[in-house]
């Protein structure tokens, strides 16, 4: 079996994360991988922690999408794929021109999120008309070019069903994995990290983007009870987007220095979970949050939004507290009961490691993905 990866990029996000995980898999079940990327970014995963030698990787010329496909064409041309996995947008479209006048391989392409929710209106820079526009040219080439699709989430599936009118017979979904051996480490001293012991810490892990909703995060420390307040300390960590100014900038305005660390792109995530004792995640719109599943790995209690997405990881009172959309008073009220109550924290942690074991090992997630190609080609 001879698989091409193609995707946009290898920037720092959960689909680059787990396409390379996965590709990493592929290489150790002998199948023959190469990996094409259609940019280099200057903040990426290394290809080599994930064990991928540079040598397969190609990225595409800086050109026209003209300029592109022909040079894409090239390497399918000499490669010879038996199928081609593309992965994000520019891909999927670059991919989709190419399969359509050829038919010697399969084009499977994974869905990773609520590309089209109308939550993305409020996002800077993104228009009606503009979302409308991707829709349309999404669902026209998509019909002509694609073989398979793989949502990460029912959820996901479930949105592209509605928005471009996707077969579901065309869609096996396969959740997202983590290697639980990466997240048995030793946590972070506090002490070192001018953190108090008794200290309650609050972990958010996300670029700082409207959609990850940072700014309701904010919002609710300012809401908590003083004796609740004088308790947390709050970790962003995520790459600078769009919405960093403005988090820094309310951060100042209401005092909140000592209280609030942003700690930038780390790729320590696994040691800063377990130093954490409580994970926020306010996003208001996701495919399959990895970042859930990785704070399940290391036995966190959890308080996210109120989402179908999140659901298909978190288990509602269990192992987690959801809040409704951009409602900061319930994320204060969340926050709040997490941090007076031992007993429930000490619960919910159990739980997320055991909906991990259940639901996320890596090595289940990657045979299904296995079984899906050979799936394909046997048909």
């Amino acid at each position: 079996m001879r698989i091409l990866l193609v995707i946009d990029s290898f920037f720092t996000g959960g689909a680059e994360f787990s396409s390379l995980e996965l590709f990493n898999y592929l290489q150790e079940k002998n199948v023959v991988i190469q990996i094409c990327k259609l940019k280099k970014m200057s903040l990426e995963y290394s290809a080599e922690t994930f064990q991928i030698s540079n040598d397969i990787i190609s990225t595409l010329p800086k050109d026209t999408f003209l300029g592109k496909r022909k040079a894409l064409k090239k390497i399918i041309t000499e490669f010879n794929p038996d199928i081609i996995h593309s992965v994000l947008f520019n891909a999927n479209l670059l991919v989709r021109s190419i399969r359509v006048f050829d038919s010697s391989f399969v084009h499977i392409e994974s869905l990773v999120n609520h590309t089209y929710s109308e939550n993305r209106l409020q996002e800077k820079g993104v228009t009606k008309f503009k979302l409308e526009g991707y829709r349309y040219l999404d669902k026209i080439t998509s019909i002509l070019g694609t073989d398979h699709f793989h949502p990460n989430g029912y959820s996901v599936a479930k949105h592209y069903q509605e928005k471009l009118g996707i077969d579901q017979k065309k869609m096996t979904v396969v959740h997202r994995g983590r290697d639980i051996k990466k997240y048995d480490v030793l946590a972070f001293n506090r002490k070192e990290n001018s953190i108090e012991e008794d200290t309650i810490i609050l972990l958010n892990v996300a670029r700082q983007e409207y959609q990850k909703g940072q700014d309701i995060l904010l919002k609710a420390l300012t809401l908590l009870p003083k004796n609740i307040f004088e308790k947390v300390h709050l970790l962003i960590v995520g790459r600078e987007g769009k919405l960093t100014t403005s988090l820094l900038k309310f951060v100042e305005e209401n005092k909140l220095e000592k209280t609030v660390t942003f700690l930038g792109h780390r790729t320590d995530i696994p040691a800063l979970l377990k130093m954490s004792d409580i994970f926020v995640f306010p996003s208001r719109f996701e495919g399959l949050p990895g970042v859930l599943i990785e704070a399940e790995a290391s036995g966190l209690p959890i308080i996210c939004t109120d989402l179908s997405m999140m659901k298909e990881v978190v288990e509602v009172d269990k192992n987690a507290y959801v809040f409704e959309l951009d409602n900061e008073k319930q994320l204060a009220a969340c926050i709040s009961k997490l941090v007076q109550d031992d007993n429930i924290r000490n619960r919910f942690a159990l739980e997320s490691k055991n909906i991990f074991n259940q639901k996320f090992q890596i090595e289940t997630v990657h045979q299904k993905m296995f079984d899906l190609y050979n799936k394909l080609l046997s048909k």
